[in-house]
């Protein structure tokens, strides 16, 4: 019986315990994805309502990067929240999707359920530029 309730403690133990770790550890978007991979980044300007896609491979090359360079915390829930920034869908040659996430700023990254933090340093001034040149 006792060897019953250390299994049952262990069990209770990683279940609390295995999720707190998991929402502390730092995430890096794109991590997994190569920057040859991606064909074109498209992109939804919530300021100006405009579209547009990305398909010059080193404007591609410096958002893959610089996004994935980053490592974000975990913050507040993000659901029910409306607007964004950026959004950001990575695209491969064939149009599948590969990631999307939203670029609210500098440092702030919304991808539901959460948004997501850094010290700073995303290429928000640099997709403020892109989309200013593609009205």
């Amino acid at each position: 019986m006792k060897k019953k309730n250390i299994i049952i403690i262990i069990v209770i133990a990683a279940v609390i315990i295995l999720p707190v770790i998991w929402y502390f550890l730092p995430k890096r978007f794109g991590r997994f994805i190569k920057t040859e991979d991606v064909a074109s980044i498209e992109v939804r300007d919530g300021n100006t309502g405009t579209h547009f896609y990305i398909t010059d491979p080193e404007d591609i090359k410096y958002i893959v990067e610089n996004i994935k360079s980053h490592p974000m915390k975990r913050g507040k829930v993000s659901l029910f929240y409306m607007g964004t920034s950026f959004h950001l869908w990575y695209l491969n040659s064939n149009g599948k999707v590969l990631t999307d996430f939203i670029v609210n700023g500098e440092c702030a990254i919304r991808k539901d359920p959460f948004f997501y933090s850094c010290d700073g340093g995303l290429c928000f001034d640099y997709l403020k530029e892109l989309s200013k040149n593609n009205k």
